[in-house]
């Protein structure tokens, strides 16, 4: 299949649909599924309100050791994920999607130098694709020509360097996640749409530690509903 003419290019006005599926294309996949199947992401799922898939390029490496990197051209530390595996592991995904109706597909590459990951992106991102494939290299990175044939977007999750994708693209599908309806229960719970406090508290009102007590700010006690708002705005202290 050409990707160019798959119908993942299909352009439409910004909509939430019903189910969004994330494609996560690793070697790894036993360190991501866990936390993706557990509390409100494993919720997610069986609410069908996202998908989750793996894919490991190992099993399209077409080699019988399973091998996905190499030294890189003009030397260099380290290896370099190959482009073969990871193509025919892509064009696998695209196959799968575009099977289905009415998909717009998103494909990203993690990248320390890449687009700043924000909750504004993660929202943009649910809002616009069906599909969202993240691509967690190893190594040294993988052989630019990936990112080339499948118009991928770098995307960073911070000013660090990790060991592999992996991370990053668990950051990726909990934020997105988020933005979700249904996801959290109500939607009033999403931290960045609320009126942000530095600080929270709860049960028990006086909280004895090693000889000394802390207490809740009597403004949260007070019933006061204008106060208790400024004081969340930081207005009030």
């Amino acid at each position: 299949m050409s990707w160019a003419h798959s119908n993942f290019d299909i352009q439409y006005s910004i909509f939430y649909p019903l189910m969004i599926r994330f494609h996560i294309v690793t070697i790894f996949p036993e360190a991501v599924r866990p936390y993706m199947d557990a509390s409100i992401l494993g919720r997610a799922q069986e609410g069908k309100l996202i998908s989750v898939s793996y894919y490991d390029p190992r099993e399209l490496a077409g080699n019988k050791w399973g091998k996905v990197d190499d030294r890189p051209y003009a030397g260099g530390p380290g290896m370099v994920m190959t482009a073969e595996p990871m193509l025919r592991t892509l064009e696998k995904i695209a196959r799968g999607i575009a099977r289905k109706k009415n998909t717009k597909v998103k494909v990203i590459l993690f990248a320390p130098g890449g687009k700043q990951f924000t909750n504004v992106y993660a929202k943009a991102l649910v809002t616009k694709y069906t599909d969202i494939i993240l691509i967690a290299g190893r190594y040294e990175g993988i052989d630019a020509r990936v990112k080339k044939i499948f118009k991928a977007e770098e995307v960073s999750v911070g000013p660090f360097v990790l060991t592999g994708g992996e991370v990053p693209a668990m950051v990726v599908v909990d934020a997105c996640a988020r933005q979700i309806e249904g996801v959290l229960g109500k939607m009033e719970s999403l931290e960045e749409e609320r009126t942000a406090s530095p600080e929270m508290y709860t049960r028990p009102e006086v909280l004895e530690w090693k000889g000394k007590k802390y207490r809740v700010p009597k403004v949260l006690l007070s019933g006061d509903h204008s106060a208790i708002e400024k004081w969340r705005e930081g207005k009030l202290r």
